[in-house]
């Protein structure tokens, strides 16, 4: 308050004391330019100066806030757009979790050159098209993606990659898949997509010539990577010969019930019956299982007597066991000893009801002579039964008499 009383007072003491010299002395100004002259006091001269500065000013001011305001509607502008664009991507991404594939692939794409990370728009957009099954406009998608974004090659390539594994075209994703692994040879999802097209195409040498890099990189976690060793490695003893394939097979896969029994049948199909009933015998003895002890009844180990008589040394250990009583009725019938054969099967089949013994029981009923009740069996048996002797009713009717 007294700041303002004492400012106003200096005001009026100075505007006294101006209009005290204007009057006292006017001054004088004269402003000549070739033959033309202005002639004024110097207080009004003064005052003019004064004007002009001060136009000159708000003159400076109000250009600089024009530009200012186009520059700012510019600016204006392109918010606008980009706020557009990013209300666009996330309906877009929102539809994409839908499943609403043609509606969020354009909503990405039209969005995608005035976000700032247009890569992910066009990936999601690649994604979409492929779920459309539409492979033009996912290669379209690709190809935007990667001009979109500078060093953004090795991500569209192995999204690519990808795709191409879940449509099925493992041939088009392993030509791509070994490129990238030539920039990254550990990269996991590119070893990972790898074992997946090995798999497909049954390459299994190649497979198992990767697992060491996808062990190592941790591409799979140690229950998948175990299952997928399991898996390569009985699928090369099915096709490879067996003998070499066993002698590279690792030890602990050596134990396993599923592989001993590939191995085992790989082995009968090479004409190696005795060797495949040793190897059954030594995993029994380790690991009883009763898929192992079916199979034993199903190989000819070339001297069925001694199978038989290992297998009912097993009885002791397992009276009950149905599968076992499975395999000791086979093994009769490759002995011939029908009625001890019937024995086997029905006690099998009072433990627990399968399609292999009704057929087993069936099968050698009809021969027999029990025909009706053969023929109940069979209505329940399994149609692909192995091959075994059966009795001729001559033999049939000789074993009863004897």
């Amino acid at each position: 308050m007294k700041v303002g009383l004492i400012a106003l007072l200096a005001v009026v003491l100075l505007g006294g004391l101006l209009g005290t010299l204007i009057v006292q002395d006017p001054g004088y100004v004269l402003i000549a330019y070739g033959d033309k002259a202005w002639e004024t006091s110097l207080w009004f001269a003064l005052a003019m100066f004064i004007l002009l500065y001060v136009l000159v000013r708000v003159l400076f001011f109000a250009a600089s806030r024009v530009t200012g305001g186009f520059g700012g509607l510019a600016q204006w502008a392109r918010e606008r757009k980009a706020r557009a664009a990013r209300k666009k991507t996330a309906q877009g991404l929102l539809l994409w979790a839908e499943g609403d594939w043609r509606e969020s692939s354009r909503l990405l794409a039209d969005a995608a050159p005035a976000v700032e990370f247009p890569l992910v728009n066009y990936l999601h957009a690649a994604r979409a098209a492929d779920a459309l099954g539409d492979e033009a406009r996912r290669d379209e998608m690709l190809a935007a993606a990667e001009e979109s974004t500078p060093g953004s090659r090795f991500a569209v390539g192995l999204t690519h990659a990808e795709l191409l594994c879940g449509q099925g075209h493992y041939e088009q994703a392993l030509a791509r898949l070994l490129k990238l692994r030539g920039e990254a040879s550990r990269h996991p999802l590119v070893l990972r997509l790898l074992t997946q097209c090995y798999e497909a195409l049954g390459d299994w040498e190649a497979l198992l010539e990767l697992l060491p890099d996808v062990q190592v990189s941790s591409a799979l976690d140690e229950q998948a990577f175990d299952r997928l060793l399991e898996r390569a490695w009985t699928a090369h003893l099915a096709a490879a010969p067996a003998e070499e394939a066993w002698k590279n097979l690792p030890k602990h896969l050596k134990k396993r019930a599923d592989v001993v029994a590939v191995y085992a049948r790989a082995l009968m199909q090479d004409d190696q019956g005795a060797r495949a009933e040793v190897v059954l015998r030594q995993a029994l003895k380790s690991d009883w299982s009763d898929a192992l002890v079916v199979l034993y009844g199903e190989i000819d180990g070339g001297a069925p007597r001694e199978q038989l008589a290992h297998a009912e040394q097993w009885l002791r250990k397992h009276p009950n066991d149905a599968a076992l009583l499975l395999t000791l009725g086979r093994l009769s019938m490759r002995c011939e000893s029908w009625p001890k054969a019937r024995e086997y099967f029905e006690t099998s089949l009072r433990l627990r009801q399968s399609a292999d013994v009704y057929g087993e029981l069936g099968r050698l009923c009809i021969r027999m002579g029990d025909v009706e009740r053969g023929g109940e069996y069979m209505l329940k048996a399994r149609p692909d039964l192995p091959e075994l002797p059966l009795p001729s009713t001559r033999g049939v009717v000789e074993d009863v008499a004897g």
